[in-house]
Order: structure tokens, then C-alpha cells, then sequence
């Protein structure tokens, strides 16, 4: 009996070891996809390419956040995703001095709090699997910055970062259930006022 329940217990750390490497790989593979088609992008409609940047991975790192295995692995997971912009950085220094074939300057660099931003973000989206008030504050965050966002864009007429902050802050109020959504959309309307009154000015 004992035996048999060691076999089990074996099988299933062993699934769950996999779960979590395809889940980084996917991160990875995620961020890259998204990468390569901004880049696409970068020479597009100036609307298309504002309301794909920063937001298309966003929604990725909140993706990878909430089905992260655990708290570590959803940092780790964003990070990952936010490596996508590295390559056709990285692809570029490879060719000689004037010749870029990709919308990246010759000393274009992805910052390091683009990578944070994108790693926080994905920890709250698992840190919204949470009951209680930790999980409202959670989703409440990053409500408040796309709440700010919408109306900063409304303000400027950009309405296609308007729909695109909207959206995302659908998505990220539908991480909680019921009560637990207004009180994160009622939080984040709290920040994003307290913001526009306070540090951005009338």
C-alpha cells in the first residue's frame, strides 16, 4: 500500500513539474509571438500600434500570472513573457552599423522597469486567486492604472488606447467574483481619482 501510494505521489509531482515547464515555455514563446508581431505593427497606424504597446502584453502577463503555479513561477512567468521585445532588439545589433531591418533604434534597449512592470503585474494576476481583501487590493491595482490610463487617453483623444485600456480592465475586474469585483473596481477608482486630483492636477 505504501508503495502504491509513493507511485502516485511520484506521478504527480511529475505532472506538475511539466505542467509547470510547459506553462514557462509558453510564457516565453507567448512574449516572443507578441514581440515579432509588434514589430510588424511598428510601422502601422499610429492608433494600432498605441493601443497594442503596452497593452497586448498586459493582457499576456496577467494570462501567465493567474495559471501560474505559485507565487515564484508567476513572477518568473513574466518576466519571460516580457522578453518577447528583447530579440528583434538583440537581432538587430547583429547587423553591420546602418542596416536595422526592424523598428529598433540603433541603441534601442527594452528597460528594465518594462521587465518589472510586466513581472508585478503578472504577480498580481495570481496574487487575484486570493480570497478576501488581499485578492480585491490585488486586482485593484492594476484597475486603478488602466482607469487612469482611459481617462488620460480620453483627455488626449486617443480613443484607441481608450478601448484597449477598457478592455483590459474588463479582464482584469472578471479575476474576481461578484462582490469581490466591485469592491476591486471601486478600490481602483479610489487610486486612479485619488491620481488625477492629486499628482496629475486638475
Amino acid at each position: 500500500m505504501a508503495g502504491q501510494n509513493d507511485t502516485f505521489d511520484f506521478i504527480t509531482g511529475d505532472r506538475r513539474e511539466r505542467a509547470i515547464l510547459w506553462h514557462m515555455m509558453l510564457s516565453l514563446v507567448g512574449g516572443l509571438l507578441l514581440g515579432a508581431f509588434g514589430e510588424m505593427l511598428a510601422h502601422g497606424p499610429d492608433p494600432l500600434v498605441a493601443a497594442y504597446d503596452p497593452y497586448a502584453y498586459l493582457a499576456l502577463a496577467l494570462a501567465v500570472g493567474r495559471t501560474a503555479a505559485g507565487f515564484g513561477w508567476a513572477v518568473l512567468a513574466g518576466v519571460l513573457a516580457a522578453l518577447g521585445p528583447v530579440v528583434p532588439i538583440l537581432a538587430a545589433a547583429a547587423f553591420p552599423s546602418g542596416y536595422h531591418p526592424f523598428h529598433v533604434g540603433v541603441d534601442g534597449a527594452v528597460p528594465g522597469v518594462t521587465l518589472l512592470a510586466l513581472a508585478v503585474c503578472a504577480l498580481l494576476a495570481y496574487a487575484t486567486r486570493r480570497d478576501g481583501p488581499r485578492g480585491d487590493l490585488a486586482a485593484a491595482l492594476p484597475a486603478g492604472v488602466l482607469m487612469i490610463e482611459a481617462v488620460e487617453a480620453a483627455q488626449s483623444g486617443s480613443w484607441s488606447v481608450q478601448i484597449a485600456a477598457v478592455l483590459l480592465l474588463a479582464a482584469v475586474l472578471s479575476l474576481r467574483r461578484g462582490a469581490g469585483a466591485v469592491r476591486s473596481a471601486l478600490a481602483g477608482a479610489v487610486l486612479a481619482t485619488a491620481h488625477l486630483f492629486f499628482v496629475a492636477g486638475p
